[in-house]
């Protein structure tokens, strides 16, 4: 095993990401209108369109200090499927570079651990930890943090010490 999958949590720089889009496909005219990143400390970036919908040379240019951000460790969201399908499909329709980092996903870890309803959104989630959000849901910034919070209590609930308990997998496109 490799020395990352094999660190504890607790020690693993972990990165919560989030990104509002306009509509939910990007091949169908969606794009990305907030994008937010933040790790224990608080919010690292955090990006919305002045704009509906954003300019593409607006979004061009943030998008590699998104990727910048999250290169930098393990990348946990809720449900990361349809904020990568929405990250890849831009930055190669703009002509960003590649990506490959490592990732988390509190929506796989929540269907894994809990014995919830069919409700697996984050806030019925948080509610499940009687934990409220520290800022208004369904923006990047509110997501991301909230996706922290949920993080943690997932962690703890399932006596996750590492990594691979957290089930991080990896992510690769258009990097060399």
């Amino acid at each position: 095993m490799s020395q990352w999958t094999d660190r504890p949590l607790r020690t693993a720089s972990l990165v919560f990401f989030d990104l509002e889009t306009t509509a939910l496909r990007p091949d169908r005219g969606g794009r990305i209108c907030e994008m937010a990143v933040v790790d224990p400390q608080g919010v690292r970036f955090d990006w919305c369109s002045d704009e509906a919908p954003p300019r593409d040379d607006v979004v061009a240019a943030q998008l590699p200090r998104l990727l910048n951000h999250l290169e930098v460790g393990i990348v946990v969201g809720h449900n990361l499927e349809f904020d990568f399908r929405f990250l890849t499909y831009e930055a190669e329709r703009l002509g960003c570079g590649g990506l490959d980092l490592r990732f988390a996903d509190t929506l796989g870890l929540a269907r894994a651990l809990l014995n919830a309803p069919d409700d697996y959104q984050l806030g019925t989630l948080l509610g499940h930890f009687d934990a409220a959000p520290d800022e208004e849901l369904h923006t990047a910034v509110g997501d991301a943090l909230a996706t922290r919070a949920l993080f943690w209590r997932l962690v703890e609930t399932g006596g996750l010490e590492t990594p691979t308990d957290a089930n991080v997998r990896r992510l690769q496109w258009g990097a060399g």
